[in-house]
């Protein structure tokens, strides 16, 4: 064997050298994201100190605000209303468009509920 004259001494050919040595083989892991979300919202009621009677003052505060859930579905509704919508030949920033909504809409899949809590301040 012939050294080509760019390692050190004795290394072009040692398998423990680290330019020498061989990239592991990628692995696919799962991994699980855990987003904790709050919101504060002023409620109203009629009766003292009761928790079961608080409401918004437009109705029932499920009846009028989203949940997280509820949210990324509608986000993902509007996404493909407007993905269809933008011609992808006319322009570059049509295609790039057209390519951040589909990962919107990628994204918006795989999500799940594990916790509902509603706290009285």
């Amino acid at each position: 064997m012939r050294e080509s004259g760019w390692y050190p001494p004795g290394a072009e050919f040692d398998p423990n050298a680290p330019y020498n040595q061989v990239e592991p083989e990628e692995k696919e892991y799962s991994i699980e994201a855990v987003f904790e979300l709050r919101r504060t919202d002023e409620l109203w009621s009629s009766y003292y100190d009761e928790f079961d009677n608080l409401r918004d003052p437009q109705g029932d505060w499920t009846s009028v605000h989203y949940t997280p859930l509820e949210l990324i579905t509608e986000c993902k509704q509007l996404a493909r209303t407007m993905l269809d919508s933008i011609d992808d030949t006319a322009t570059p920033m049509g295609v790039r468009a057209k390519q951040h909504l589909l990962r919107v809409i990628a994204e918006c899949d795989g999500w799940e509920n594990t916790f509902n809590e509603f706290n009285q301040e």
